[in-house]
């Protein structure tokens, strides 16, 4: 990947209220930084299902700081809500998953998780 070019990161959300990943995905959709940049990913549908749930969100990152939004909007969502929500998010290389009691620990890292993958 070209340094700045664009690149998509998985968000999950796992352990928290079935509402959890639809709300997340609000909350980012509504972020100005990264508006027009999340969309909602569904799963396979089997053949004795008549559509399939929500299973993650992707959200296009690129130049301008796209990266520390996510960050700085997924710190904000655990830190405003009351949930036992473990969030994933997914880069094409690497993996990181916080909760409420860890984010703060982990944002700094999942900021230059997202900065280094970015710029390879």
């Amino acid at each position: 990947m070209e340094a700045g070019s664009a690149m998509d990161v998985h968000v999950r959300v796992a352990e928290g209220r079935n509402d959890d990943l639809a709300a997340l995905g609000t909350w980012l959709r509504d972020d100005d930084e990264l508006r027009g940049r999340v969309q909602v990913v569904h799963g396979p549908i089997s053949s004795t299902e008549l559509g399939s749930l929500p299973e993650l969100l992707s959200v296009a990152l690129g130049t301008g700081g796209a990266g520390t939004a996510l960050v700085t909007s997924l710190r904000t969502w655990l830190s405003t809500r009351r949930t036992t929500a473990r969030i994933t998010v997914e880069t094409g290389k690497r993996s990181i998953s916080f909760d409420i009691q860890t984010v703060g620990d982990v944002a700094p890292l999942l900021e230059q998780v997202l900065k280094a993958d970015n710029d390879d």
